[in-house]
């Protein structure tokens, strides 16, 4: 199955070797290959070799923006122009030997003659597919960087994971990431329902009521001026209503931000990526879309839309983690209580696809949720940055909490409430923030004409140290971006007091 045009890394090779060597013994196959694994470029290899031997293939794809992408990768890696069947398309052509059709428009027609489909993101449950797949008249290739679903052991034979997350960053094909979690709101009482990409997940509705909550906004917009770096930022929201928003507390806090929603039109879907491209838009809020073939430089995700899918959890958390020039890791803001949940996305790993046939009574079932309970992260009361189980000390801020503190959630307000010590500040830090305070009154003064009194400063200090500034020198720095941002969220939160 070589391609000339296309340089293999090892593990798309491994995953291809595998597949060739399990092809007569199953007719069904599930590559599971996580966001950076290279995914489209292991499809193109299999339809270039299937090509070659006359081998007539189709390749799925589950949403229409990866049509037209998925097309041209394919020419790019050197395979011939590929027929589309999606609405009207002029590149349609039953006779071609390579089909991509939209999941959508294949499902309301006649299934085209082939010998092999691969089907993207297949753990999207669609009946006419299984249907057809269990008649057993094709070879069938699932392509999933999420086989977390409890039916497809049922329907795969053979599991081939390609590489898993973890070695992906560690490799340095993926960005690693931080997570910050300081809103945990209360799901008590909400609803779930069965949905066709993510399995049972909490009911929208009753959702946006709780995340639409004014608190919880504030304390969207407070996180991100204090830890988002000012970075190209997605925030997924839970349904349209919650995302304009999040969006206008955005703007009102001087951050252009954006929505995006499923039915955003193509041409107009294209102008947002490029006002986000060039820095314009500097927040997209979106609704349904953006969770798979964006190639956007994102560096920062907010995660607003609280979920008990695994899937929905790492599809979404992946648009942050490509790589990108001068890009460290991606930051990751959660208010949904999500990391609390399922933990690290790196750390959702299985070895086997389950089968709604299968069974695990109750002592294995409770020993399963035990071991997985125990890896989740811990988050630092001080921070909120989540730190992997068994870290006493947090690595982002050095607090060291004292025995028995953790943090507890208050119900009745829908975010946390944390026990323990307030930080300790050295002398140097207070120095070097009051000197900051200095730098940004002064650049306020020159700049924006803002007459930032003596009085001002002092009491910005004190709202973070709790005391007057005493013998302090009157150095003057430059505000760092973090000094900026508290002053941002300071601001914010006495225009909110005011109203």
């Amino acid at each position: 199955m070589s391609n000339t045009n296309l340089t293999l890394r090892p593990h798309q090779d491994n995953a291809l070797n595998i597949l060739r060597r399990d092809w007569k013994k199953h007719d069904t196959h599930l590559m599971q290959a996580p966001t950076g694994a290279g995914k489209t470029a292991i499809a193109a290899e299999i339809v270039a070799g299937l090509h070659r031997n006359g081998i007539r293939s189709v390749f799925i794809a589950p949403y229409t923006a990866l049509i037209d992408q998925t097309a041209k990768a394919f020419m790019d890696y050197g395979l011939p122009q590929p027929a589309i069947i999606w609405r009207d398309h002029p590149w349609y052509d039953p006779d071609n030997l390579i089909q991509i059709a939209s999941a959508d428009t294949l499902i309301r027609r006649d299934f085209p003659d082939c010998d092999v489909v691969i089907i993207d993101e297949c753990h999207i449950k669609r009946a006419k597919l299984l249907k057809l797949m269990a008649e057993g008249d094709r070879k069938w290739i699932g392509l999933t960087a999420t086989p977390f679903a409890n039916w497809l052991g049922t329907y795969y034979d053979n599991f081939i994971k390609v590489t898993t997350m973890r070695q992906l960053i560690d490799q340095g094909f993926l960005s690693d990431y931080d997570i910050f979690a300081p809103t945990r709101p209360n799901l008590k009482g909400v609803k779930t329902s069965n949905l066709a990409a993510y399995g049972k997940d909490y009911v929208e509705d009753q959702l946006a009521e709780i995340m639409g909550d004014a608190q919880i906004v504030g304390n969207i917009i407070k996180t991100w001026l204090q830890n988002g770096e000012n970075e190209p930022t997605i925030a997924f929201c839970v349904n349209v209503s919650h995302a304009n928003f999040v969006t206008i507390a955005f703007c009102k806090a001087g951050v252009s931000a954006e929505v995006i929603t499923a039915d955003t039109p193509q041409e107009e879907r294209q102008q947002i990526f490029k006002r986000f491209r060039t820095g314009v838009t500097k927040v997209m809020c979106n609704v349904g879309t953006l969770v798979a073939g964006l190639d956007e430089d994102v560096r920062c995700i907010i995660y607003a839309r609280p979920t008990k899918s695994e899937a929905r959890w790492i599809q979404c958390l992946g648009r942050g983690l490509r790589t990108a020039e001068g890009k460290e890791r991606c930051i990751i803001l959660d208010h949904s209580g999500t990391v609390h949940r399922l933990g690290y996305p790196c750390s959702i790993e299985y070895d086997e696809l389950i089968s709604d046939k299968d069974g695990l009574d109750e002592d294995k079932r409770q020993q399963k949720e035990k071991e997985k309970k125990e890896k989740q992260p811990k988050e630092c009361p001080q921070c909120h940055y989540m730190k992997p189980a068994g870290q006493y000390v947090c690595a982002r801020c050095g607090y060291k909490p004292i025995n028995g503190e953790d943090v507890e959630v208050d119900e009745s307000r829908e975010l946390e409430i944390v026990k323990g010590k307030k930080k300790q500040y050295t002398k140097q830090e207070k120095q070097a923030f009051y000197s900051e305070l200095l730098g940004y009154r002064n650049e306020a003064r020159l700049n924006r004409g803002k007459n930032y009194s003596d009085g001002w400063v002092s009491n910005q200090y004190k709202q973070k140290f709790g005391v007057w500034p005493k013998g302090l020198n009157g150095t003057v720095k430059a505000p760092s971006t973090e000094t900026r941002n508290y002053i941002k969220s300071r601001m914010i939160a006495f225009a909110k007091g005011r109203k």
